[in-house]
């Protein structure tokens, strides 16, 4: 997922893997999010686009992102911005990690919100990130699966989806490429490979 409107700058590739340095991103957990999923995202963030990950102290979700329209939620907009504005220096990314469920308004081409607007206004997803910046927010609330497998390799696809918008990826259209659109549905992503296209390769590496 990734946000819409004036958030985005289309086109615009920020990064490359095969620049001087290594990038460095940060990995915020919030509240008592699990360790062993903050490994597992870590790793495979340094797997697929070989940057040096840091694993910063949980810290208290911020109370300003509450929302409770149809259910108890966190807004995945005002989760970002706070994860830019307070990144360190030290790191040129930052991924939030959170238990919560998150939302979002979705909108039309137009920036409308999108009809039915008592659906979308409040629309409950996986993940959102700039496209491109320097922040996204990673939920495993809708994410959760009682099979430990399909439940981490979706964790690990919604990391690689929500950094590649960050790098400046938008969604693809290529079959099975891990930057194809969810399309509201879990399913998209069980189906989709871990990994990017081809395409989507040679424009971050």
């Amino acid at each position: 997922m990734r946000l819409p409107g004036f958030f985005i700058s289309f086109g615009i590739l920020l990064t490359s893997c095969s620049h001087d340095r290594t990038f460095v991103v940060g990995l915020q957990p919030f509240e008592n999010f699990d360790l062993r999923m903050t490994d597992t995202i870590a790793t495979t963030i340094k797997e697929t686009y070989g940057f040096k990950t840091v694993v910063l102290n949980n810290i208290s979700i911020p109370s300003e992102a509450f929302i409770n329209v149809k259910t108890p939620r966190y807004r995945a907009d005002v989760l970002i911005q706070f994860l830019s504005k307070h990144k360190p220096d030290s790191l040129d990314y930052i991924v939030g990690l959170t238990d919560r469920d998150i939302s979002f308004t979705k909108r039309d081409e137009y920036g409308n919100v999108k009809s039915p607007e008592d659906k979308y206004k409040d629309w409950g997803i996986f993940g959102l990130g700039y496209r491109p910046g320097s922040s996204c927010i990673i939920s495993t609330h809708r994410a959760a699966h009682r099979n430990s497998v399909i439940y981490l390799d979706r964790m690990k696809k919604i990391s690689i989806h929500e950094l590649g918008h960050n790098l400046g990826l938008e969604h693809c259209a290529t079959p099975y490429c891990v930057m194809q659109d969810a399309a509201e549905t879990i399913k998209t992503i069980d189906k989709i490979k871990p990994q990017l296209c081809s395409s989507c390769k040679r424009k971050v590496m």
